[in-house]
């Protein structure tokens, strides 16, 4: 009954944004199909395609070049190419509109040189940039993954025939990896469409700001549930898309050693040199900017609000880290009690749908929830905010405890039984003990996707009530990047903690 519950609670959001839908007035629909919808069509469509391209280029080749060759600090660069993903994309556009200003340190170095460039990237290509900087990693990830289980017996195959490796790489691995690297793009694109940020910054109309324009701007929910609707509808296709793409797919499992290709010397460099590239754009620069910015705000920086903002944010993530753990415990053990059939194991990965919605959607459907039960509750408090996390990153925790219990053999369980112990104590006395590197993984990776969240914050706070992210935000809008930069540093720096454990978990696979 637990379990049910729970289910239901977090596709409640999801499913009043459907049923909604259906109930709107078309009297309004004509002006925004006619005029609103194919702008935001076509800004979404762009960035959607350039960053996909952008993340499938970096991406692979990237993981190819750490996992088949041997050059210069490779060993390092398989952990800090992930590294991108710490700096939020928000705060990566912030940075680079910095760097590249009249008074940003590209154009000082240009004028010193006797020389100046105009440089804008607050438009569709530099978005695209941006984005694609912070997202290659969901790529590189699987991709590299992919990589690691080929069998190396089909490159030398490939090779015996006369084929070379960048033939044997096209025709032979890309074919065999493909369905992987798709489940990193999917990731990619769920990000674009999740953005909010750099499209507002940037002024960009695309979906996710038609979202908060109708609702936070004008009041005209009906309208903001509408284009909601058109992201889940163009979600579930996806969704379609990646089954067919990964049905009937078979990897091989070699644990033959790999030995990795000898280049030439002048070669490795190159390797090198293409490696450090995404890592210096994506990371190392905007990191930079964002320290010499705090070097300058320092001494008039507010403390006392900074500590305010660490606390709210803490406070946030860590009611939502319990939350999603406890939750994400009661389902997976109570289906690893009941031997899941394949009707219920896709009941179970229902509320992991949540994570594939925008924030900005989850955000309405709260909101509708609310409205229903007490309008008052909107922004009173932090209980809309926090079943809003709850609801976006439950796949995050459940994922990863899940996949624990995968882990344990059901003898475990059998043993505990016949020495009398009840399932309960099993869970706690034997189960739990056992997960907790799951669970803490499960805490920690929750914890920084909630400190990174832009959208759903902005929409379902309370009012006077600001986190690291919406206080950078709200910095960067009102012209005041420099002051930005501390609450931009602390989500960045808490956000690479799990690139790590990230590591961590790809190395023992």
């Amino acid at each position: 009954l637990s379990t049910n519950i729970i289910i239901v609670a977090i596709l409640i959001p999801l499913l009043l944004v459907m049923s909604r839908s259906i109930t709107l007035d078309t009297s309004n629909l004509k002006h925004i199909s006619s005029n609103l919808l194919p702008l935001y069509l076509w800004n979404t469509g762009i960035l959607l395609i350039g960053t996909s391209i952008l993340t499938l280029v970096l991406g692979i080749t990237t993981a190819w070049y750490v996992t088949i060759y041997d050059f210069p600090f490779r060993k390092y660069f398989e952990w800090m190419l992930i590294l991108p993903l710490a700096i939020p994309t928000f705060i990566n556009a912030i940075a680079y509109v910095g760097l590249t200003d009249y008074a940003g340190p590209i154009r000082q170095i240009l004028r010193s040189m006797g020389a100046d460039l105009y440089m804008d990237v607050m438009n569709h290509t530099g978005a695209i940039i941006i984005m694609g900087l912070v997202l290659y990693p969901y790529v590189y990830v699987t991709a590299r993954a992919s990589f690691l289980l080929q069998s190396i017996s089909t490159i030398e195959v490939s090779r015996s025939l006369g084929q070379s490796m960048t033939k044997t790489f096209f025709r032979v691995i890309i074919p065999l990896s493909w369905p992987a690297i798709f489940a990193g793009l999917i990731l990619v694109i769920m990000e674009v469409l999740n953005d909010y940020g750099v499209v507002s910054y940037f002024g960009i109309p695309t979906f996710t700001a038609g979202i908060f324009r109708s609702w936070l701007a004008l009041g005209d929910l009906p309208t903001a549930v509408f284009l909601s609707m058109i992201v889940l509808i163009f979600i579930l296709i996806l969704f379609v898309v990646e089954f067919k793409v990964n049905k009937g797919q078979k990897r091989s499992h070699e644990k033959a050693d790999r030995k990795l290709s000898r280049i030439k010397h002048k070669h490795k460099w190159l390797l090198f040199s293409v490696c450090l590239l995404p890592l210096l754009a994506g990371f190392i620069i905007p990191t930079g900017q964002l320290l010499w910015w705090f070097y300058l705000a320092y001494e008039n920086d507010i403390w006392d609000l900074l500590i305010t903002l660490s606390t709210n944010t803490a406070v946030l993530g860590v009611i939502t880290s319990i939350l999603i753990v406890v939750f994400s415990i009661v389902i997976a053990y109570t289906f690893r009690l009941v031997h899941k059939n394949r009707f219920q194991a896709l009941y179970a990965k229902l509320p992991m749908l949540g994570y594939a919605m925008p924030g900005a959607v989850i955000a309405i459907g709260i909101v509708s929830l609310m409205i229903l039960i007490d309008p008052s509750l909107i922004y009173s408090g932090i209980s809309a905010i926090i079943i809003g996390y709850a609801v976006r990153f439950f796949a995050v925790g459940y994922g990863s405890i899940e996949a624990g219990f995968e882990k344990i053999p059901d003898q475990l369980d059998d043993a505990a039984t016949s020495l009398g112990s009840s399932t309960f104590r099993n869970l706690v006395k034997v189960h739990i003990p056992i997960l907790k590197p799951a669970l803490l993984g499960a805490l920690i990776m929750v914890f920084v996707d909630v400190a990174k969240e832009l959208p759903l914050t902005l929409m379902l706070r309370p009012f006077n009530f600001e986190t690291l992210a919406t206080n950078a935000f709200q910095f960067a809008k009102d012209e005041m990047a420099p002051r930005s930069a501390s609450a931009s540093l602390l989500i960045t720096f808490t956000s690479a903690i799990p690139v790590y454990y990230l590591t961590l978990i790809q190395n023992r696979a």
